[in-house]
């Protein structure tokens, strides 16, 4: 079985990330298949809208951290950019692009949801930024699409004090704009996709562009994010809890940051 999937529902396309057992946490084959499959999914002239969900347990917890033990810093700064690649290709999709967030969005995983226009939570959705508590920061654009969605203030609770928000709590502070019972998640993100799927494809597109304008060039952005995990990479107190993780898990399935 694939790590993820894609099924379509007429113009609706649905990107399922199927690595339950992790709690959907990337690993590099599973990264680079996201990766290549969202870029081919909004590439395909006949895709009007995009549906990104992990299923009802778990949305995505970012990198496999017992995978991440193993990388060297060359491989984590490839790593890194793949990451990025991913988030832009979201963010600058011509479609929209609906996060389904069943469970938990954590780490690299509440970044991926933050990168697609629309947050749609289950009632069972958690999200967190747990990055500072493995000495590591946030990234792929999430130092200011955070800022932008949810303000200044919760930002910093989300960044420096690991706090977690459930479904209510991140309806409350802008985080996600509806939440459904988790039974009812993919149906009605698929019914809103299908929504924005009956408008003329160049508008969506520009408008798109319009929303994607930011005072700080996006490059930037991420030139300044990226340096600054590569900095926290090369922590040796980072690698020591990475090390510990791992060993603890050896026996066990892995989860995600």
């Amino acid at each position: 079985m694939s790590t993820v999937e894609v099924t379509r529902d007429g113009p609706v396309a649905v990107v399922r990330m199927n690595r339950p057992e992790v709690h959907n946490a990337l690993d590099p084959a599973m990264l680079d298949l996201l990766l290549g499959t969202v870029k081919e999914t909004t590439e395909d002239p006949d895709v009007r809208a995009i549906v990104l969900t992990g299923g009802p347990k778990a949305f995505n917890t970012g990198e496999d951290l017992v995978a991440a033990a193993g990388l060297e810093p060359e491989q984590m700064r490839a790593q890194a950019a793949q990451f990025q690649e991913l988030a832009t290709a979201l963010r600058f999709a011509p479609q929209p692009v609906i996060a389904a967030v069943g469970g938990y969005a954590y780490g690299g995983g509440l970044e991926i949801a933050v990168n697609c226009d629309a947050r749609i939570a289950a009632d069972n959705a958690r999200f967190a930024c747990p990055e500072v508590e493995w000495s590591l920061t946030l990234s792929n654009g999430s130092s200011v699409l955070l800022r932008q969605l949810i303000g200044e203030g919760w930002t910093r609770e989300l960044l420096l004090f690991g706090t977690v928000l459930d479904a209510a709590s991140a309806l409350r502070v802008g985080l996600v704009t509806r939440v459904v019972p988790v039974y009812d998640l993919e149906s009605k993100a698929v019914a809103m996709a299908h929504q924005a799927a009956r408008y003329a494809k160049e508008a969506v597109r520009l408008t798109k562009e319009l929303l994607n304008a930011d005072p700080r060039p996006w490059q930037e952005t991420l030139d300044a994010e990226a340096a600054a995990v590569l900095e926290g990479f090369g922590n040796e107190e980072l690698q020591q809890r990475l090390r510990n993780f791992a060993e603890r898990k050896r026996h066990r399935r892995p989860s995600g940051l």
